[in-house]
């Protein structure tokens, strides 16, 4: 077999590498069984990625005079002429002269024809009019063959470098332009961000360093009433632990306030520009500039106690005027509820905070007083209706234009229903006095209320007239009579002049009683019922004759509560109902021991029977 004394042309004898591997410009064999040396033309070679139009394929290349891998070339001489020679090593030399382009780190490898061609490692370029493209359009970073020895071949230099390549006939050499690299513009990029890092962090320390000094600067404050100097930001503790301060704690006491140890109360209080803080006032506050902080002993702290929520019933209690010719609910009543502590150290028992206010029921006794002034009285007839009596009087009121209230019985209406719908229909107007005329201080509650209940149902009945007001049998009815009303009647109405008719002391008596120190806002007490009246018919006359030429106005006992102003609405209207959510109490306010049931009775001992 010939030998093959070019060192540059691969062994395609029976040499264990074939043309794909033996081509590889790093670890192809010479023709004398030696491998040639690694040089920068190879390296750059394999740096630069195929073009699109590169040849892949193992297949034979028509471009190119290059044999197919698969030929079998023995015998063949491939020596260069010495032009060729001549014109390769000046390619190696001015390689060497050059720096080899550098891709940057951030730069991702691109994805084309090379990416196959890496593998072989040693393939050339099979068109002379490919372009050389930088590294940094590849996909994949680019692993470099090792050179001769196992050492990392020395990247070529030089950009724009022509290289190398087979074609033109066996041993043929030829050149092809490379793209020069962009290294030049790269390098300034990566110059610009380093100086823009380099200058936010700058930036960021300055910052940093004045937020440090501004939040741990010192600021002035009173502090206990003198001027000094703190960090801004410090704690109460902490102003408490530097200025040296010892305020006295307070101890720690049963929920019915007995000691129960020194010094495990509250360790201070602080005040804030004179405002005591609280628990979490206290732990969120920081120093500020021109805080006045106040640092004073701590205040005793009741022991842990459990807690069972208890309803708070309402009482009944008297209120008002000393005397008055009226007795009205001016407050209902409303249940309450409160804390009953335990305490978990001591067990004792003790009433705590109020959850809801507990609302008493307040009968106020008030003597009616008009507020505009006008001269208003007020005539009252009890026991009717009559069958008789009570049909004159409602003519003579005809007669004078005037109105007036009929305290009316129970069963005298079931009785006379006609009667009492003749009173409503004149204009006046129809109130309870009860329904059997019981003297009600003297009943039980049940009775009580049995004797406000049918009588009210009864008006309403017979009448079509919703109310609450009655007039007491004897005018008894006292603080417990209240208390066992049950919230059934809302007003209670008493007179100011009583005539005495009952006793029949004659027409000139009558009207002396019923005329004597009127005064607006007066209530004068006469009878339809009960008895003979003819001394009330004729009498009755001249009491409006006389009270009239005085300036005074008659009107119904409604009309009279609603010309003073201090009477609530519903009051006035006379049909005033205790609310839903209102308790009525069983209890009277216990005020002192010497003082007793009050009573509304007038001093008129002796009333209507």
């Amino acid at each position: 077999m010939a030998r093959n004394d070019n060192r540059y042309a691969p062994n395609f004898g029976n040499d264990r590498y074939s043309y794909r591997d033996s081509y590889t410009p790093a670890n192809r064999p010479m023709a004398n069984g030696h491998r040639a040396p690694a040089h920068p033309v190879a390296h750059r070679r394999r740096e630069a990625p195929y073009g699109q139009d590169a040849v892949r394929s193992e297949s034979f290349d028509a471009s190119s005079l290059r044999p197919t891998p698969r030929a079998v070339h023995q015998g063949r001489d491939y020596r260069e002429r010495p032009e060729q020679m001549r014109r390769r090593r000046a390619a190696v030399e001015r390689s060497e002269q050059f720096d080899a382009p550098r891709r940057s780190s951030s730069e991702r490898p691109r994805s084309d024809a090379y990416g196959e061609g890496r593998e072989r490692a040693g393939t050339y370029r099979s068109r002379r009019d490919t372009a050389y493209r930088p590294d940094s359009t590849l996909e994949h970073p680019v692993r470099r063959p090792l050179a001769r020895g196992g050492s990392k071949p020395r990247s070529p230099r030089g950009a724009g470098l022509p290289l190398p390549q087979m074609g033109g006939g066996l041993g043929g050499v030829s050149t092809q332009p490379v793209r020069p690299a962009l290294d030049g513009g790269s390098r300034r990029r990566d110059t610009g961000v380093t100086t823009a890092i380099i200058g936010i962090c700058v930036v960021a320390a300055i910052v940093i360093v004045g937020i440090l000094m501004w939040t741990n600067r010192t600021v002035t404050i009173t502090l206990n009433g003198s001027s000094t100097s703190m960090r801004v930001g410090t704690t109460i503790d902490q102003v408490i632990q530097e200025k040296g301060l010892a305020p006295t704690a307070g101890n720690l006491i049963s929920v019915s306030g007995n000691k129960l140890q020194d010094g495990a109360g509250y360790p201070y209080i602080a005040k804030l520009g004179g405002n005591e803080l609280d628990g979490a006032g206290t732990a969120a506050y920081r120093v500020a500039d021109g805080d006045d902080l106040s640092i004073e002993d701590g205040r005793d702290r009741t022991e842990d106690y459990d807690v069972q929520v208890v309803d708070d019933q309402p009482q009944l209690e008297m209120g008002g005027d000393a005397w008055g010719n009226l007795s009205y609910i001016s407050q209902w009543p409303k249940a309450g509820k409160y804390e009953m502590r335990t305490g978990k150290q001591s067990g004792e028992t003790a009433r705590g905070d109020t959850l809801q206010e507990t609302q008493n029921a307040v009968v106020s006794i008030h003597q009616i007083k008009p507020t505009d002034g006008r001269k208003l009285v007020a005539l009252t007839f009890d026991d009717g209706p009559a069958e008789k009596y009570t049909e004159a009087y409602l003519d003579i009121l005809n007669r004078y234009g005037i109105h007036a209230t009929f305290f009316n019985l129970g069963q005298s209406i079931e009785e006379y229903p006609d009667l009492a719908k003749k009173i409503v229909d004149q204009g006046s107007e129809v109130m309870s006095h009860t329904y059997q005329h019981q003297q009600l201080s003297k009943l039980d509650a049940s009775a009580l209320q049995s004797e406000f209940s049918n009588a009210f149902s009864m008006i309403k009945e017979k009448t079509g007239v919703d109310t609450t007001a009655f007039r007491p049998p004897y005018g008894d009815f006292k603080e417990s009579t209240w208390l066992n009303s049950g919230g059934l009647a809302s007003v209670s109405v008493l007179w100011n002049q009583d005539s005495l008719d009952w006793k029949r002391p004659g027409v000139d008596v009558i009207v002396k009683n019923s005329e004597k120190s009127v005064t607006s806002g007066s209530i004068i007490l006469m009878h339809d019922g009960g008895g003979n009246r003819d001394q009330d018919v004729e009498a009755l006359p001249r009491i409006i004759q006389d009270l009239q030429g005085q300036g005074y106005e008659f009107v119904t006992v409604t009309e009279l509560m609603k010309s003073d102003n201090t009477i609530p609405e519903d009051i006035a209207n006379g049909d005033a109902q205790m609310p839903d959510d209102s308790v009525w109490p069983t209890q009277i306010v216990q005020k002192d021991e010497t003082s007793s049931s009050s009573t509304t009775t007038t001093a008129a001992t002796t009333s209507s029977k």
